[in-house]
């Protein structure tokens, strides 16, 4: 990789995880409740892995129907997946407040780790310059951003 990749990856974590610390320090002095706060967590890592996921698809989908160069997709996709695989790193860190919200954990957890596992079949296929297959991850990676989305607007 690239330094400049690494250092976008880097930079993008280190933005989210100021913004989450930012948030919790500030709901945490307004003596706001740590399950929704804990729910805002999840909901902030479903839309950010939603984003990077469905950037995933976007250039799956432009390669698949040769709008796109193979080696800009494989970079995209790949940029995507180090997104997502961080997104899941920082919600798996959160300490859930209590038993109440174990529930939101394991169903964010189902949803982040399906997105993931759907962006890593799109890379591997796309790796492997397989249209077909790589068309069919692209359809899998559609229903595991459907999860994502629905889940985040039922948290929200």
């Amino acid at each position: 990789m690239s330094r400049r990749h690494d250092g976008g990856v880097a930079a993008r974590r280190s933005a989210g995880l100021a913004v989450a610390l930012a948030a919790l320090l500030l709901a945490g002095g307004c003596g706001a409740d740590p399950v929704v706060v804990y729910r805002g967590s999840a909901v902030a890592a479903l839309e950010a892995t939603l984003s990077e996921a469905r950037t995933a698809e976007l250039a799956g989908r432009l390669w698949v129907a040769d709008r796109s160069t193979h080696p800009l997709a494989v970079l995209v996709v790949r940029d995507s997946d180090s997104g997502v695989g961080a997104e899941v790193s920082w919600f798996e860190e959160q300490q859930p407040p209590g038993r109440a919200s174990d529930r939101t954990r394991q169903r964010t957890a189902d949803a982040l780790d399906a997105a993931a596992s759907a962006v890593q079949a799109v890379r591997i296929e796309l790796d492997r310059s397989d249209r077909p297959a790589t068309r069919a991850a692209l359809d899998d990676l559609r229903s595991a951003c459907a999860g994502l989305e629905s889940l985040a607007e039922e948290l929200e």
